[in-house]
């Protein structure tokens, strides 16, 4: 009987235009692609049908994808996805719901490519800061901006912010820019010497025309018996010309954290940017799903961000000193801004590696849109929730539902949750709160938190004590570990979806490779 079935299933696929019964043994779908499109529709609306119209999508080209194993080809044997696709990932999944990975991800696409960039991917820059892939080509479209010269700018631009303002910082001049790939390789060691020396300066000789030079009177004889070592096979324009390409170094923020004791930082606007948006819609969300966090992205972009955000009439942001220090076996936090009295309550939240999301968004992690004021309220009353708190057994168009209590506990004792510390500002008497956040947030009627919070001359100071050893439902401060905090301030008159709030920041008692450590 088992037998029969097989033959059926394996003649059904072959007639369906799918993968033979080897293939349906290995685990794939037993009628390949047909089966995928069967719930991911082939329309104009569908990120499938792009990807149909590429290279990749040619059934009559022979190696690719479509011609292979279809969308199995990448994404690996998916039979047990295709018969429960709410609730079994695909073989390889490149997310929103699901992320296999940086290296599975990775090898889907080296298996075809690897020769094609020089072997060099994974002993390059990119590969070591946790790029992936997809974290720069989108499979999925017919236009991929990373291959286009006129448009790959867009996709380097996402992290190199001083080429925002083009070739020379020269704003006006951005149409007639070369593109990234003339000067830099991007799959190995991106330092534009290495391609230049290939390409004899091919970016700035799009613009810079050495003959020409040459013969205009305004260029100096030295300058043009300097140009004429150009005819070396051994020499490039930035051989002379370091730094001139973009903007100086100094004119953004750090990449690399410069950890201090006190610094002030802004909050910004986050407008309904919740965890649900930042992995799925934004464009940032493959980079986040595979390991990045805001910071690396977005330094320095907190002004901009909030006035895109904020509601109109507004304020988009606010800046929020913020000092560290340990007296007598206490963490101390003070923070200082510039505000209305009538300013309702400044909050921290805290997480370690415990928890990767958290270590990657902050606050974000805890933030989901089916919360009171965000963009699926379902009108439940959620309070902020951890994702890993959440059983990914769930039906289409339902929330998802906690884990089991049992498994929550698990996660509380490997410390995967979050801790979040509050002060209402203007009482009479200051009371400090904290909460633990994992499948709620979980307020703690005592505890051995302590603030205080005193408004004078148009300026709120606030301090937060507690001691360096917590307990089981508390973070432990310890030398050497790594912390990852956000700062929320909820403003004079505001909803308490509609604060100010800042990028992820991390801090150590003693590790300088964070934003802040603290004083002693």
């Amino acid at each position: 009987m088992a037998r029969l079935v097989t033959i059926v299933s394996l003649l059904g696929a072959y007639l369906l235009g799918g993968q033979p019964l080897l293939a349906a043994e290995e685990g794939y779908a037993p009628q390949g692609y047909k089966q995928c499109l069967s719930c991911h529709d082939y329309g104009d609306q569908s990120p499938v049908h792009p990807l149909l119209e590429t290279v990749h999508g040619k059934k009559d080209k022979e190696g690719s994808p479509m011609a292979e194993r279809g969308c199995e080809s990448c994404h690996g044997p998916s039979a047990a996805h295709a018969d429960a696709p709410t609730q079994r990932s695909p073989g390889i999944s490149f997310g929103p719901r699901w992320n296999s990975g940086l290296e599975a991800q990775d090898e889907q696409c080296l298996d075809c490519h690897q020769d094609s960039i020089g072997g060099q991917w994974q002993q390059g820059v990119h590969a070591e800061e946790k790029l992936s892939c997809t974290t720069c080509h989108d499979a999925h479209t017919s236009q991929d901006k990373a291959m286009g010269e006129t448009t790959q700018a867009e996709v380097c631009e996402v992290c190199h912010k001083p080429q925002k303002s083009g070739i020379h910082a020269m704003a006006d001049k951005l149409a007639d820019n070369p593109p990234c790939s003339s000067c830099h390789l991007s799959h190995g060691n991106p330092s534009a010497k290495l391609l230049m020396l290939h390409n004899r300066s091919t970016g700035c000789n799009q613009c810079h025309d050495l003959v020409a030079m040459s013969k205009d009177p305004a260029v100096s004889p030295k300058a043009t018996s300097y140009h004429r070592t150009m005819t070396r096979q051994d020499r490039t324009c930035i051989d002379c010309h370091q730094g001139i390409a973009h903007a100086p170094a100094d004119s953004v923020a750090p990449l690399v954290a410069q950890a201090v004791s006190k610094k002030t930082v802004t909050l910004f606007s986050p407008g309904q940017s919740d965890s649900n948006w930042l992995l799925t819609e934004h464009p940032g969300s493959q980079p986040l799903r595979q390991g990045r966090d805001c910071e690396q992205c977005h330094q320095g972009e907190e002004a901009n961000m909030g006035a895109k955000l904020a509601a109109e009439g507004s304020t988009a942001t606010r800046d929020v000193s913020i000092a560290f220090a340990q007296q007598q076996g206490q963490l101390v936090v003070n923070l200082s801004w510039r505000g209305d009295a009538g300013d309702q309550q400044v909050a921290l939240m805290w997480g370690d590696d415990g928890n990767e999301a958290f270590q990657r968004g902050a606050c974000w992690a805890a933030c989901h849109s089916d919360m009171p004021g965000m963009s699926r309220d379902r009108g439940q009353g959620l309070s902020k929730y951890l994702s890993v708190s959440r059983s990914q057994q769930q039906a289409i168009g339902k929330p998802p539902q906690p884990q089991p209590r049992s498994e929550l506990d698990k996660l509380m004792a490997a410390g995967n949750f979050a801790e979040l510390w509050r002060i209402r500002l203007g009482a009479e008497t200051t009371i400090a709160d904290s909460a633990v956040v994992l499948q709620e947030t979980d307020w703690q009627q005592q505890g051995d938190l302590a603030g205080t919070a005193s408004y004078r001359d148009g300026r709120w100071s606030v301090t937060f004590k507690r001691p360096l050893a917590g307990s089981a439902r508390q973070k432990s401060f310890i030398a050497g570990k790594r912390y990852t905090f956000g700062v929320a301030l909820q403003g004079a008159g505001q909803a308490a979806s509609a604060h100010w709030v800042s990028l992820p920041l991390t801090f150590s008692l003693d590790d300088k490779d964070t934003d802040f450590i603290s004083a002693k």
